[in-house]
C-alpha cells in the first residue's frame, strides 16, 4: 500500500511556531529560570537596578505589551490547529471517527510522556504535558460542528476573562495595595544539585496538574479556535477569511494597547504602582486573546506554502518545523546557563542582559533548526514522537475499512 502524496505545509504555522520559541524564552528566563530576588522594580520581567535607563523603559514596555501571556496562546493556537489537520488527513485516509480518535489519543498521550520527562529532567515550568492534555479533551470532541465547538469555546474564553477582569479591576480599589507580589523568585525552591533540582522539578509538575482545570478555562478555547480553523481552512485561505483574520487583529492590538501598555507603565510608575498586579492579571486573561490574533496576523501577511519560503524565512520555518526540540533545546541551554550547580548565571543581571541571553539561546535554536533543516534531517525529539505513534510503517494511505465503503473519505462535520 503506497502512501499519501506529500502535502504541502503552509508558511504561518511553522513561521507563528519558530517566533513564538522567542517569545517563550524572553518570558521564561525571568520568570522561571533566573527570576530576580533583589530588584527595586519590574522584577517580573527581569529586574531593574535603581534608576531605570531609557533602554530599560522600553524594555519593560517590549514585555509587558509583547513577551507575557503572548507566545504561550500562540503556541496554544498552533497545538489546535495540528489536532484539527492531523484529523483531516485521517478523515482523507478514511478513518471513522473511533479509529481516528485512537490514533490521537495515542500521539498525544506519548506526546504527554515526552512532556514528563522533560519537566522532571528540565524545566518544572514544562508546558508539553499540560497542552497534550488539553488535546486529549479535545481529541473526545473532534465529531462536533464547528458551531457547537465555537460556542463551547467562546463561553469558556468568556468566563476567563470575566473572572480575571473583575479581580484585577477589584483590586485596583484594595487600599494601600502597593506591592507587586507576584515575584518568581520568592515560589522557587533553591536546587543546589541536581538530585534536588529533580525533587523541584516533579513538585511542579504536581502543581501542573493541580492547576489543569483553570488552563482548560485559559487555553482550552484557543485549542478550539485552531482545531475549527484548520477544519475550515482559515489559514490555507486567508482571503477568503481575511474579515476573520483582520477582527482578530484588531481584538490583539487591543489587548496590547489597553493592558500590556498599561501594565508596563505601571511596573515603570509611571503610572500608579498599585496598579502593576491589577493590569498584571488583566493581561492574564485577555492576553490568550492574542494567541490566535498573533496567527492570523501572520497569516495575513505571509501567504504560501513552505515550498516557495523565502531564503530569509527558512530559518524560521525550519525551526517551526521542529518546535518541540527547540523548545527543550531552550531547556537544556538555559538549565547549563542559570542554576547554582551549573553557571548560575542570571538572577541579578537585570532585564537587558536577560533579554540578550534569552535571544541568544534563542538564535542557537535556530541556527540548529536551519543546520538540520539544510540536511533535510527532521527535529529529534519529532522523530521519536512519530514513530512511537504510528510505529515504523507509519500511518496506512487508507483505512481497512474505508477500502472496503469505497473510495469516498468520512467528511469532517461542519
Amino acid at each position: 500500500m503506497t502512501a499519501p502524496a506529500r502535502q504541502a505545509r503552509y508558511l504561518a504555522p511553522d513561521l507563528a511556531r519558530g517566533l513564538a520559541l522567542l517569545g517563550i524564552a524572553l518570558a521564561n528566563l525571568p520568570t522561571a529560570w533566573a527570576a530576580p530576588e533583589t530588584a527595586d522594580s519590574a522584577s517580573y520581567f527581569g529586574g531593574i537596578h535603581g534608576q531605570a535607563t531609557v533602554a530599560e523603559q522600553a524594555a519593560v514596555l517590549f514585555h509587558a505589551m509583547f513577551v507575557h501571556v503572548r507566545g504561550l496562546p500562540l503556541f496554544a493556537t498552533l497545538l489546535g490547529f495540528g489536532v484539527g489537520l492531523i484529523t483531516l488527513s485521517l478523515w482523507r485516509r478514511g478513518f471513522p471517527p473511533g479509529s481516528a480518535r485512537k490514533v490521537l489519543w495515542r500521539r498525544y498521550g506519548i506526546l504527554a510522556l515526552i512532556g514528563v520527562a522533560h519537566l522532571v529532567l528540565l524545566f518544572f515550568g514544562d508546558i508539553i504535558v499540560q497542552y497534550s492534555l488539553l488535546a486529549l479533551v479535545l481529541i473526545a470532541m473532534i465529531t462536533l460542528r464547528d458551531r457547537t465547538l465555537m460556542i463551547i469555546a467562546w463561553v469558556l474564553l468568556g468566563l476567563n476573562i470575566v473572572f480575571y477582569t473583575v479581580a484585577g479591576i477589584a483590586l485596583m480599589f484594595v487600599p494601600n495595595f502597593t506591592d507587586f507580589s507576584v515575584n518568581p523568585g520568592d515560589y522557587q525552591l533553591p536546587s543546589d544539585n541536581y538530585l534536588q533540582y529533580l525533587g523541584s522539578n516533579a513538585l511542579g509538575g504536581l502543581a501542573s496538574v493541580v492547576s489543569f482545570p483553570i488552563l482548560v478555562f485559559m487555553l482550552g478555547p484557543l485549542f478550539i479556535i485552531g482545531f475549527v480553523w484548520a477544519r475550515r481552512g482559515v489559514l490555507i485561505d486567508a482571503p477568503a477569511h481575511r474579515t476573520l483574520l483582520r477582527s482578530w487583529v484588531i481584538v490583539g492590538a487591543l489587548v496590547v494597547l489597553l493592558v500590556g501598555l498599561p501594565w508596563g507603565l505601571a511596573a515603570l510608575g509611571i503610572l500608579p504602582h498599585s496598579w502593576e498586579m491589577p493590569f498584571a492579571i488583566l493581561n492574564t486573561g485577555v492576553g490568550v486573546l492574542t494567541g490566535p490574533a498573533a496567527l492570523a496576523l501572520l497569516a495575513l501577511v505571509f501567504r504560501g506554502t513552505t515550498d516557495s519560503v523565502h531564503p530569509g524565512l527558512r530559518p524560521f520555518v525550519a525551526l517551526g518545523r521542529r518546535s518541540m526540540s527547540g523548545y527543550i533545546l531552550q531547556s537544556v541551554l538555559f538549565l547549563l546557563l542559570t542554576q547554582p550547580f551549573t553557571l548560575g548565571w542570571g538572577r541579578e543581571a537585570g532585564i537587558l542582559p536577560q533579554m540578550a541571553a534569552a535571544t541568544g539561546v534563542w538564535l542557537l535554536t535556530l541556527l540548529w533548526a536551519y543546520a538540520w533543516d539544510l540536511l533535510d534531517w527532521p527535529g529529534p525529539v519529532e522523530w521519536v514522537h512519530r514513530r512511537l505513534s504510528y510505529g515504523r510503517a507509519g500511518l496506512p494511505a487508507r483505512h481497512p475499512e474505508a477500502m472496503e465503503r469505497g473510495p469516498l473519505p468520512v467528511a469532517p462535520p461542519q
